[in-house]
């Protein structure tokens, strides 16, 4: 991702260190967690419907939770928030781990330890800025995107293995443990920080703070477009939705595997690359719409219907490509007033996960619907293309015609 000295540099700040550490545990926990609980609804229903629907709560709670409780983030002092959210999941996580916990009961922790995620992840966020100096910022951020995609491939990958060998409870007790060890490191780590919003001493929750942060949002020339380029994913998403009829229609239904490595492989190789070749923030800024555009033009290649090395070639292309996210996402926070980061990011992280899920359960409503896997992921590709180039104008402009520096408000 960066040279050692600048991995050295980040891993040597200690407040980045605890946070990085943790935050990479903890998500190679809440996979073990994630398949330990569908394992183990299969084993107590043997229902297919009833894992899969327990597999999808996983999904859901952000999307309300985002914008309904990134506030505390500002309201309250950053660090307090991250320790007392991960206090918390350590404890529910750990009554799931209970044996004889009743299924309906893990299933309603699962689900509240997922909301509790959305404050604590915007806190994160929102501290970077202030726990990096503006030359290192790009890089931690590179640095946590990379480390968090390459933990939840590792905890996807030991969590079938271990579950099996060792049981869900003791799968459980693990998240847990490392729910413990963040609020353990945040808490020696972090210093301590007033809290972001001046309003934040009411300790009175603020219905109209997520419509202000909403507003901010879609007014501001810049954080609109990078929130349009980054929406994109949705789009850019599709072959992984379609990942099994894609491989079948290749007559390589073993290849399903494969297809949904390639876009968390090839995004980590991307940002390495990127990062390397790219040292100045201002440049890499400067390429976010470039490579956007290229993260869905090989989708449009699939008009041509190929096999499985060109399969394999486009999406790596386009997923190398998708590290615009990383730059595009440290330039959206470094614009964004301080006052308003917990609460953005809460809103940005719920339209970015609608976004990943509605277009690939589009992609399969119309694959469905025109019987042709190739044409689905083409068309997808042909619309990003146009979405991602007009963004890609807009935000040049606006960048342009504004200060580089934070907007007030």
């Amino acid at each position: 991702m960066t040279s050692g000295g600048t991995i050295r540099a980040l891993v040597g700040n200690r407040e980045f260190r605890g946070m990085w550490i943790g935050s990479t545990v903890s998500t190679v926990g809440d996979q073990l967690a994630a398949v330990a609980l569908s394992l183990l609804v299969f084993e107590r229903t043997q229902s297919a419907a009833w894992t899969a629907l327990t597999w999808s709560l996983t999904l859901f709670p952000p999307l309300v939770s985002g914008p309904l409780l990134g506030w505390v983030a500002d309201r309250f002092p950053r660090r307090t928030v991250m320790v007392w959210c991960a206090w918390l999941q350590a404890a529910l996580v750990g009554l799931m781990a209970i044996p004889g916990t009743p299924l309906w009961l893990m299933i309603v922790l699962l689900v509240v330890v997922l909301m509790i995620s959305s404050p604590f992840l915007a806190a994160q966020e929102a501290s970077l800025p202030h726990v990096l100096p503006d030359k290192r910022y790009d890089d931690g951020v590179a640095l946590f995107g990379t480390s968090v995609d390459v933990a939840q491939m590792v905890g996807l990958a030991a969590a079938g293995f271990l579950v099996t060998n060792a049981g869900a409870g003791v799968a459980l007790a693990i998240d847990a443990a490392s729910f413990v060890w963040v609020a353990i490191l945040v808490q020696l780590s972090v210093k301590h920080r007033p809290a972001a919003d001046p309003r934040g001493a009411k300790r009175e929750p603020d219905p109209e703070a997520p419509k202000r942060a909403f507003t901010l949002l879609v007014t501001e020339p810049r954080l609109r477009s990078l929130m349009g380029m980054r929406l994109l994913a949705g789009l850019a998403m599709v072959p992984e939705g379609l990942a099994v009829p894609l491989a079948a229609s290749l007559d390589a239904v073993w290849a399903v595997g494969l297809i949904l490595a390639i876009e968390p492989a090839a995004n980590v190789l991307g940002v390495a690359v990127l990062f390397r070749l790219v040292r100045d923030p201002a440049k890499r800024e400067r390429l976010i719409g470039p490579l956007a555009i290229l993260s869905l033009a090989p989708l449009v290649m699939f008009a041509l219907h190929p096999n499985l090395t060109w399969t394999i070639a486009l999406l790596v292309i386009a997923g190398m490509a998708g590290a615009y996210h990383t730059p595009a996402r440290s330039a959206w926070m470094r614009i964004l007033p301080d006052a308003y980061r917990g609460r953005a990011y809460g809103i940005g992280r719920a339209a970015l996960r609608s976004s990943q899920g509605g277009g690939m359960a589009l992609a399969g409503v119309v694959a469905h619907s025109i019987g042709s896997v190739t044409a689905t992921i083409a068309g997808a590709g042909g619309i990003g293309l146009l979405l991602a180039t007009q963004a890609t104008v807009a935000w040049r402009r606006a960048r342009t015609r504004n200060d580089p520096k934070a907007v007030a408000i």
